[in-house]
């Protein structure tokens, strides 16, 4: 199995009407997660669409922003995160803790909703070349943290 280390963040998926592949769920005991379009090793592929700020209205999509189409490349694909520590040396709970996500959607640096976000970091919002990420469903996050 290989190994990548990268950045997780978390989202309710739930609350979403569709995902950027369509709706769907994890499989029982897994997670559901969207990985990084240019995450250096576990891109699911490239998005269409480019990065564009006049789409942007302050950190937000202006209203009658359309998403990106992306590929299915890895969706489908189950991948054990583990808990290494918190981001940027903040403190959390659960260090070595592992859960199985199942990859059920892209996560595009071509998305508005991710690059119009510019007071948050690059690889806290899949705009990194650099780092792997990943964003997890928020039920994860106890079983990553407790």
């Amino acid at each position: 199995m290989q190994h990548y280390t990268g950045v997780a963040t978390f989202n309710d998926f739930a609350r979403q009407s569709n995902t950027i592949c369509g709706p769907e769920t994890g499989v029982k005991g897994t997670y559901g997660a969207a990985v990084g379009e240019i995450s250096p090793d576990i891109s699911g592929g490239a998005c269409s669409g480019r990065v564009d700020m006049n789409l942007c209205h302050g950190q937000f999509p202006i209203n009658s922003y359309i998403p990106p189409q992306c590929p299915r490349g890895n969706r489908g694909m189950c991948c054990k995160v583990t808990n290494m520590g918190g981001y940027n040396g903040s403190e959390i709970g659960g260090i070595d803790n592992s859960i199985i996500v199942q990859i059920i959607d892209s996560c595009p640096s071509v998305n508005a909703w991710n690059f119009c976000k510019r007071k948050v970091p690059e690889d806290e919002r899949c705009c990194s070349r650099a780092t792997n990420a990943m964003d997890i469903d928020q039920s994860a996050y106890r079983a990553l943290t407790g």
